[in-house]
């Protein structure tokens, strides 16, 4: 069985719901989906902050962390991360660069690759974001399998790069059934690929 590798930070708990549909959409076409969430030791400071941050706090910190390592175990991998100023995370960019070390080697070389990230606009530069963890998994020599415009009969307002959740400007607008059909659209996709 073919293993996936989700990996994301969730602040506000809108990754890892994008991440935990991705996890059950896998399962369901026979993938080892697994979830990590990405090390954020601000994490309780945001949750006692923000009401919504503390919806799945427990759950996403519960969750194993994410490490390189993971990556190097999986035939697949879905990176997630909530959109901050047009760009990933600082944790999620902690996250890219300390698996530097397999550039060299090319470690990562031909695993498959498929990304999402939750923002507040539409123009909020999530597009940017995705763009970001791409440019990221086309350097370590990943194969990115896009969305492609073959999911807009589900969702016209997604990306041909990854999924885009729009959050609200407070996060509190979870994602809608018909952003989990486009990731399961998407994990049909992704579980052909890595089958083949």
């Amino acid at each position: 069985m073919k293993r996936c590798s989700i990996i994301f930070h969730s602040v506000c708990g809108n990754c890892y719901l994008i991440a935990s549909a991705f996890k059950d959409a896998l399962v369901q076409q026979d993938i080892d989906a697994r979830l990590y969430h990405i090390e954020d030791d601000d994490l309780h400071v945001w949750a006692n902050k923000f009401e919504v941050a503390n919806d799945y706090y427990e759950e996403i910190i519960d969750l194993p962390v994410a490490n390189s390592e993971k990556m190097l175990k999986s035939d697949m991998i879905i990176l997630g991360s909530p959109t901050y100023f047009a760009n990933v995370s600082a944790e999620m960019k902690q996250f890219m660069d300390s698996s530097s070390m397999y550039f060299t080697k090319g470690s990562l070389s031909g695993k498959f690759f498929a990304c999402f990230t939750s923002c507040s606009y539409v123009e909020g530069g999530g597009t940017l974001t995705l763009q970001s963890m791409l440019h990221y998994a086309q350097h370590m020599g990943m194969v990115h399998i896009p969305l492609g415009k073959q999911v807009q009969h589900i969702d016209p307002q997604q990306p041909v790069c990854g999924i885009m959740h729009h959050s609200g400007p407070e996060s509190i607008v979870r994602p809608s059934d018909r952003l989990e059909k486009a990731v399961a659209f998407y994990a049909k996709l992704l579980a052909d690929a890595v089958n083949r």
